[in-house]
């Protein structure tokens, strides 16, 4: 009997080209799940195609509901027919991109030249953009493995778009490259917080430095509004902490407060106070930045002043390490000796040195990437 069940079981992985998450299928043999979105408007074509499938109940367990778990994922107005799908595509050059134009930019390819892209702001008040953005978001349960929708109806949930502008046939079209959600939190008594939720670019389109000129167009528009306070993110990827990094270093190169002259002085309250003030950029962040500039601008082959910097950052990281010493102290005065030799063992400084060490050693990594990725956009 399991031999002939596992005949019935398909990784829906292979079965989707999009990602479902490890999960298996059960109760199918040769199972397809196909999802068509137009490029730009994402009209949908949907289907789930198989050889065979489980027609009796075998020890009470029935083929799992694949196709109605998708129609839970993608919104109401998709098609099932090949035929009209074809032609929802015909309508394509009817397509424009929701909202304002913020920023344009080129990348070239080496097979098709120079590509024309553009970014827009958007939100649920543009026509027809709340029923784009319903698709748009099924593209995170794809690729994301903890996404979750938004409340789009909140009118504090600002959105970016990325979209391909080319020619085809003598007419103007768009493909949707990726997009960035970000909510606009109060802060007391009159400013606002934006803070980037969602972010993603496309299978296709990663790579091509997409990312980057979004996150520094949105930077960018929020720098201009006086109620921004600064700008956040929501429980960022390390991916995400990368491209932030190199983004604001980006900006904060040619602000004085971070010239080179003043970069072996120290983080200073002048780089605290210029980068907030015209970037948007709170302390932490900004300290990350001098950092990295300052490992530009420093000889690391020069023993002493590779110490000098070495001792810098480590002194940032030892925060953590810190904390740990003086929640030591407190718990000297309240806990058993049993149970203070247990955290104490925890706390070993030879461990806390090591790690310190090694988190240095990560950070100038990171770091060092950033450099060489500014090098060669400069």
């Amino acid at each position: 009997m399991e031999k002939k069940l596992a005949e019935y079981k398909c990784d829906t992985n292979e079965a989707i080209s999009l990602k479902l998450g490890s999960e298996v299928a059960f109760g199918y043999k040769g199972l397809q799940i196909q999802l068509f979105y137009a490029a730009g408007n994402l009209s949908t074509l949907f289907k789930v195609k198989y050889t065979s499938k489980v027609t009796e109940t075998f020890d009470c367990v029935e083929a799992d509901d694949v196709e109605g778990k998708i129609r839970e994922i993608i919104p109401a107005g998709f098609t099932c027919n090949t035929d009209d799908f074809i032609s929802l595509l015909e309508k394509e050059a009817n397509f424009k991109p929701f909202g304002t134009l913020l920023h344009t930019y080129t990348v070239h390819s080496e097979e098709a030249g120079e590509l024309t892209y553009q970014i827009h702001k958007a939100d649920v008040t543009c026509p027809g953009f709340r029923e784009y953005h319903e698709r748009l978001q099924t593209f995170l349960m794809w690729f994301i493995e903890t996404a979750s929708f938004i409340d789009a109806d909140d009118d504090r949930w600002d959105f970016f778009l990325v979209f391909e502008k080319y020619n085809k046939d003598g007419e103007t079209l768009y493909a949707t490259v990726g997009y960035m959600t970000v909510y606009n939190y109060y802060v007391y008594p009159d400013k606002t917080r934006p803070r980037v939720s969602q972010m993603l670019i496309l299978p296709p389109f990663q790579g091509e430095g997409h990312g980057a000129q979004l996150l520094e167009a949105v930077h960018r528009f929020y720098c201009s509004l006086p109620k921004v306070q600064d700008i956040t993110a929501e429980d960022p990827s390390e991916n995400y902490v990368k491209l932030r990094d190199y983004v604001l270093v980006k900006l904060c190169q040619g602000l004085p407060s971070f010239a080179v002259d003043k970069l072996h002085l120290g983080f200073s309250a002048d780089m605290i106070k210029e980068a907030q003030d015209k970037l948007k950029i709170n302390k932490k962040h900004a300290r990350r930045v001098y950092e990295i500039l300052r490992l530009r601008a420093t000889d690391m082959s020069d023993e002493d002043k590779a110490r000098e910097y070495r001792l810098e950052v480590k002194k940032r990281l030892f925060g953590p390490y810190r904390k740990n010493q003086r929640e030591l102290a407190k718990m000297r005065k309240c806990l058993r000796p049993e149970e203070l030799v247990s955290h104490m063992s925890q706390m070993d400084t030879q461990t806390q040195h090591e790690e310190l060490e090694k988190s240095y050693q990560d950070v100038v990594e990171d770091y060092r990437r950033i450099i060489e990725r500014l090098a060669s956009q400069a």
